[in-house]
């Protein structure tokens, strides 16, 4: 019996250590806080190959890293462009974006990312969202 009073001591003990939090913390890019979501968002890394996007993540919108490093960003554009509405985006030292924060226009969306640096894909990602 005293052994579980210990437990129960030492873990209420540990839940409450000043200024602790479960949340997760903000999502950062290239010094850009792009949420402060408690749950935090997945950053989807546009610049590997990824398989086409059916899930909607944290706060109904897509998160896509476009540019390896914060020294040089790429132009970013989305096909169709009705399909999703820019939300924020973080930037290289070359003024040129990192990451993109989009907002789907519907739940069902359907576009294709493209992310170029002097002509080139550089990332790309298809979204082909299903309904929640």
């Amino acid at each position: 019996m005293a052994g579980a009073a210990g437990l129960a001591a030492l873990i209420s003990a540990c839940s409450q250590v000043p200024g602790s939090t479960s949340a997760a913390p903000p999502t950062k890019v290239c010094g850009t806080v792009l949420d402060s979501s408690p749950a935090g968002w997945v950053v989807y890394d546009a610049t590997r190959h990824l398989p086409t996007i059916t899930d909607w993540t944290g706060d109904d919108v897509l998160v896509f890293r476009v540019a390896r490093g914060c020294t040089h960003g790429s132009q970013v554009k989305w096909v169709p462009a009705s399909a999703a509405h820019l939300v924020k985006s973080a930037r290289a030292k070359d003024g040129a974006t990192v990451a993109v924060v989009l907002r789907p226009s519907v739940p069902s969306a359907k576009f294709r990312l493209t992310a170029t640096e002097n002509g080139k894909v550089v990332a790309s990602a298809t979204v082909h969202l299903l309904e929640p």
